[in-house]
């Protein structure tokens, strides 16, 4: 890297870090520094009272033993990094609600995301497990769970334990069934299962009677599911894209009014009309690989500083040690 630009972000994080104790505030947004470390000025602060972090779209390979004194840390995104395994220090921020490590090259899951048991969101898309620990099922308050772009192959059984789970998606991966308990789920809304393996749909499913809205696209559907679809009218099924062998009265959805059969993959046939939404929910037809943190706040307070410290680049760089 060069040395002015390196010295330039260096000075940048530190203007940042210094404004947000100046104001106490609550939210910092390091986004895209280039950084190929965990900046030590966030551990050398005092009175520092971070709650939400994003540090993601840099270049940092593992955390520094002494993350666990962000003690009020609450809402953590370190996505489009270069994390190669679970970082261990991750699991004494018992205290975190929000974890975002996608877009990492992470093969599992341990040491260990068991011990978060404070977890209520946590995105671990487009990473490279393989598969899910058993200690997932530790966190019981988790709502929210997205590892969509992975490989994959099954579920643990742990993770019937999640009965605060409302949004899940198993997007792109190498799922076959589900396990047997998974209709212990009572409160989930939202499924995605696009883009497995699955033939079928476990007819237990069909008693999560909070069950909302079932994604099964690109999937190995080839004969429909009626049994288990006439036990679901209180959910939309999308089964496009599979290689259904469809007879003709169905082409158009008649039949099922709640399946989605056919139609162009990113064609949206109105499967959310006349169904109850939640206003603090995404819209997951449209909703990107991972998600996005609310750091609205701290990004634009972020912008200003960034053109405040930009100008001063030229009287910075007298510093600069070559």
């Amino acid at each position: 890297m060069n040395p002015l630009y390196e010295f330039i972000q260096r000075n940048r994080v530190i203007a940042l870090v210094e404004k947000a104790q100046r104001s106490d505030s609550c939210k910092l947004s390091l986004d895209d520094f280039d950084l190929s470390s965990f900046p030590d000025v966030l551990l050398n602060y005092q009175g520092l009272h971070l709650q939400s972090l994003n540090i993601g779209h840099n270049n940092i390979r593992d955390l520094p033993k002494d993350v666990p004194s962000l003690k009020n840390l609450q809402h953590l995104s370190l996505e489009y990094n270069n994390l190669e395994k679970f970082p261990e220090v991750l699991q004494n921020l018992t205290q975190l609600i929000t974890l975002n490590i996608s877009h990492n090259p992470i093969k599992d899951l341990t040491p260990d995301i068991g011990s978060l048991v404070s977890l209520e969101i946590l995105w671990c898309n487009s990473c490279c497990l393989t598969r899910l620990p058993r200690s997932i099922g530790n966190l019981v308050k988790l709502e929210t769970f997205g590892a969509r772009h992975n490989k994959i192959t099954r579920l643990p059984d742990e993770i019937c334990n999640l009965t605060n789970l409302r949004w899940f998606t198993m997007e792109d991966n190498a799922l076959q069934n589900l396990p047997s308990n998974f209709h212990k789920l009572q409160l989930l809304k939202h499924l995605n299962l696009n883009k497995n393996l699955f033939s079928h749909i476990p007819f237990k499913i069909s008693e999560i009677r909070s069950l909302k809205y079932l994604h099964l696209q690109n999937n190995q559907f080839f004969v429909l599911p009626e049994s288990t679809m006439f036990a679901m009218p209180h959910a939309k099924i999308n089964l496009q894209n599979n290689p259904l062998q469809v007879p003709a009265n169905l082409q158009a959805n008649l039949v099922y009014a709640n399946v989605v059969i056919t139609g162009k993959e990113n064609e949206v046939v109105d499967m959310y009309e006349g169904f109850e939404s939640d206003s603090s929910s995404e819209d997951w037809d449209n909703s990107v690989d991972s998600s996005d943190l609310n750091y609205s706040d701290t990004e634009s307070e972020n912008e200003n500083d960034h053109e405040e410290i930009m100008s001063h680049a030229p009287m910075l760089s007298k510093f600069l040690i070559t």
